[in-house]
């Protein structure tokens, strides 16, 4: 997100306030450990001098040590450190690690189905619709309206029972379940997602071309 806000000043750097995760990339010595002072003393640097890298401009990533803002090369970023200071003060989410997990796989697969399977076709949609917002076709208001169509519950037929049903947080528990209970209905799922997800994108295009 931030490369993307350096790279393009059209592109600002936003940490939602209540609607964000803030965490730190985790490093750890595992027991096992051959070396485990040299494990020790690598996890040290990575910690103090290593966090140097963070500040490459091709990188950009934000450090988990703020004195690294002190070195001669951490005060030549003064923007990342803006970053750094507001991530810091960000309200983040409540985020439930046990929740998540009980659908976590469903999930990558959900995401995988409707958003990357099927990703021409909501290009499709997007950019005839910010071509209309744009254009001045569409207010701000029809836009987020739009908005929401896209991206509210799918409705899908579910492989098993042959019923409609939406895709809600309960579902995602439900379907988890099965699928770790037998992996080969995954596929069975997946393609009822993409089909839907289909469906839906397929609407809204032929509704925002005819309008």
């Amino acid at each position: 997100g931030y490369t993307a806000h350096k790279q393009n000043p059209a592109c600002e750097y936003i940490i939602p306030q209540g609607e964000t995760i803030v965490n730190g990339d985790p490093i750890a010595l595992v027991v096992t450990s051959k070396h485990p002072e040299a494990a020790k003393a690598f996890i040290a640097w990575v910690l103090t001098e290593g966090q140097k890298v963070w500040l490459d401009p091709t990188i950009n990533r934000l450090p988990a040590n703020p004195r690294i803002f002190e070195t001669p090369e951490g005060q030549k970023r003064p923007d990342l450190k803006e970053a750094f200071e507001t991530a810091l003060k960000a309200k983040a989410i409540a985020f439930n690690d046990t929740l998540a997990l009980m659908y976590e796989e469903v999930m990558r697969n959900y995401f995988k189905a409707t958003l990357v399977d099927s990703n021409s076709e909501l290009k499709k949609v997007w950019v005839v619709l910010l071509n209309k917002l744009f254009k001045g076709e569409i207010d701000n208001k029809t836009f987020h309206e739009y908005l929401k169509k896209l991206g509210s519950p799918l409705k899908y037929v579910d492989p098993v029972t042959g019923k409609e049903v939406v895709f809600t947080q309960e579902d995602a528990i439900r379907v988890n379940k099965l699928i770790i209970k037998d992996p080969a209905l995954l596929d069975k799922y997946m393609l009822a997602w993409k089909q839907a997800a289909s469906k839906r994108y397929s609407e809204l295009l032929k509704e925002l071309t005819s309008s």
